[in-house]
């Protein structure tokens, strides 16, 4: 038996593969098991479009009734998966928190042990109460618009910013820190954050690094998303060709996650929703970049993985995603 765990078996790694994705990792864990490699922990982020969703726009747009909503619980535990929603929208009214179907994805997803990754803390308190062993992620969004961007808070000083960090700390299991943050003030001084275990570091952005209009994208995108009229957004990635985007916006490269890992970071993410047509070349690419198998057995494209990606996508679309539609 051989194994992947490129940083070490004890990295958990962060994947974009709710509601969007699961039949492409159901995939690449057929083709490790048909090999016997050893795969190491995931976490699959995202969220179906309801009164909390935040970041991407969402795959799934229509309300799942609860046999679909429940079979997809049980694909990501066949698979090892650990459901994470984001629920990150930045303007949720208070009412909306007692919404009858984002409170039902909630109670659902706490029955199998999802975690939560959270923009709003009144929404953290409000889904603590409810389910005092929630796991809750303070999102990348906090510090973004805390410290990035025209918008910002406070000016992003390594002190200022390690406070932040330290304080979310105190009031989440986990705990997303900027780029921006980790590839200098982590990378140099991990010490001065209280618990490096429970830091989440970005491999990669849907954006390009430093982009000062980075909390815009956020706003952007929950305007879309509810469709509320827009202003023309552009930033610096818009207009770049495919390859060089995704070269801009891997912003951690191999040597320094390693000194990251031996600094002590234990969680790992990769973004990827609403990449589009891109998104398998781009999940591949990013998979065999961070998994590394021993020998001759590392994944390329391949007739044997069309295959199998065909027949999962069958299998999830028959067998998971029947019966689809509204309560």
């Amino acid at each position: 038996m051989s194994n992947i765990y490129k940083y070490g078996k004890e990295i958990v790694w962060s994947l974009p593969l709710l509601f969007q994705y699961e039949p492409v990792w159901a995939t690449f864990k057929n083709i490790f098991n048909h090999f016997e490699i050893e795969l190491p922990q995931i976490n699959g982020f995202g969220c179906p479009a309801c009164a909390w969703a935040g970041g991407r726009s969402p795959a799934v747009y229509d309300e799942m009734n609860g046999k679909t909503l429940r079979r997809v619980f049980e694909y990501l535990k066949k698979l090892d998966v650990t459901p994470s929603f984001t629920f990150t929208c930045t303007t949720i009214p208070k009412e909306d928190f007692k919404n009858p179907y984002a409170n039902y994805i909630l109670d659902l997803a706490a029955e199998y042990d999802s975690h939560f990754i959270i923009y709003d803390d009144d929404l953290k308190d409000y889904i603590k109460n409810r389910h005092p062993n929630a796991y809750t992620v303070a999102s990348v969004i906090k510090a973004s618009l805390e410290f990035q961007g025209p918008t910002r808070k406070q000016n992003p000083t390594a002190e200022k910013e390690t406070e932040f960090y330290n304080k979310l700390l105190k009031e989440y299991d986990l705990v997303v820190v900027r780029p921006e943050y980790s590839r200098s003030t982590l990378a140099t001084n991990p010490k001065l954050i209280d618990d490096i275990s429970r830091v989440e570091v970005l491999i990669n952005q849907p954006c390009i690094y430093e982009c000062p209009k980075m909390p815009d994208h956020y706003r952007y995108l929950e305007k879309y998303r509810f469709g509320i009229p827009n202003e023309d957004f552009k930033c610096a990635r818009v207009g770049m060709p495919p390859k060089l985007a995704l070269e801009n916006t891997m912003i951690h490269s191999e040597e320094l996650t390693k000194k990251l890992v031996q600094h002590g970071v234990r969680h790992l993410k990769i973004q990827g929703r609403g990449v589009g047509t891109l998104m398998n070349a781009h999940m591949l690419m990013l998979y065999n970049q961070m998994f590394r198998s021993d020998g001759n057995n590392y994944i390329i494209y391949s007739d044997f993985l069309t295959n199998v990606l065909e027949k999962e996508a069958e299998y999830f679309t028959k067998e998971v995603w029947k019966e689809n539609s509204a309560q």
